[in-house]
């Protein structure tokens, strides 16, 4: 499957060190406009995936890149003893700031500061694909849990079944000089359901199940191109590493290619996504 980065060696021969630094420069800088930009899409898969973990007040939930808060601050709404933590800190700044009755600090998805079996249910809400090693955060998600505990993460669906996707893999690898963005992992490894499922299954985790939500981008404003640049980041370094005039082009193309979505009130993409569930077994 195509992704939107140069194609990675072998697996084990790279270093995604800048990759990983550049997601959290990223994620800092789109902190104060997270919920105005990312948040209208990833809220959507908000209520199944608390469904999916199957909550009870008194439960005790760590949401792994957490993001402005959003998720962690509904468990804790149904009575549950909520953590969320990310790796950018703005963003934690953020969640404290809109959720004070929620914890949140500074942690990364590879190496969890907790110990093992300290919670009932992890949750991970469009974060997988940031990391610069799937397994090792799957790893760790399951080390934390309780036996029976539940895990729950979501990942946009492939490129071929989503219009959003679609739409900019016909113009980016066209128009832009791939070989200019940092090596980073596949963002599409995890929209494979046998590939999710298996990598679930190889962490340890059983029960797994899938399930497709028809989510849509929702872009506010006239521009369209420039809602995207601040709704996420590893399209922005690809276009941030062009040539004014490349990127000039990449806004034309895109723009035009988006105007059958147009709203009045901006952009309606469908970009469906898939929420995967694991259990710890007992």
């Amino acid at each position: 499957m195509a992704a939107l980065a140069p194609a990675p060696p072998p697996r084990g021969t790279m270093d995604y060190s800048s990759f990983k630094d550049a997601e959290r420069s990223g994620w800092n800088e789109r902190a104060a406009v997270y919920e105005s930009h990312t948040a209208l899409a990833t809220l959507q898969i908000a209520p199944a995936m608390l469904d999916a973990l199957r909550l009870r007040p008194g439960m005790r939930l760590l949401d792994v890149a957490c993001g402005t808060g959003n998720v962690a601050a509904a468990a804790s709404a149904l009575g549950c003893e909520a953590c969320g933590i990310d790796f950018a800190p703005a963003m934690i700044a953020q969640a404290k700031a809109r959720f004070p009755g929620t914890v949140f600090q500074e942690g990364d998805a590879e190496a969890l500061d907790f110990d093992e079996a300290s919670f009932d249910a992890v949750s991970n809400n469009m974060g997988l694909f940031h990391v610069s090693d799937t397994a090792l955060a799957l790893s760790e998600a399951r080390r934390v849990l309780v036996p029976g505990g539940r895990f729950s993460f979501s990942q946009w669906a492939a490129p071929e079944e989503s219009d959003l996707y679609r739409m900019l893999f016909s113009i980016i690898p066209r128009v832009a000089d791939m070989t200019r963005a940092d090596p980073a992992p596949d963002a599409y490894a995890l929209s494979d359901p046998a590939a999710a499922q298996g990598m679930l299954r190889n962490a340890g985790f059983d029960a797994v199940e899938t399930r497709r939500l028809d989510t849509v981008l929702l872009a506010n404003g006239p521009d369209f191109f420039e809602f995207f640049l601040n709704f996420g980041v590893r399209v922005p370094l690809i276009v941030q590493a062009q040539d004014p005039d490349v990127q000039d082009q990449l806004r034309r193309e895109i723009n035009a290619a988006v105007q059958p979505y147009q709203t009045p009130q901006g952009y309606e993409v469908p970009m469906p996504s898939l929420l995967y569930t694991g259990q710890k077994p007992c």
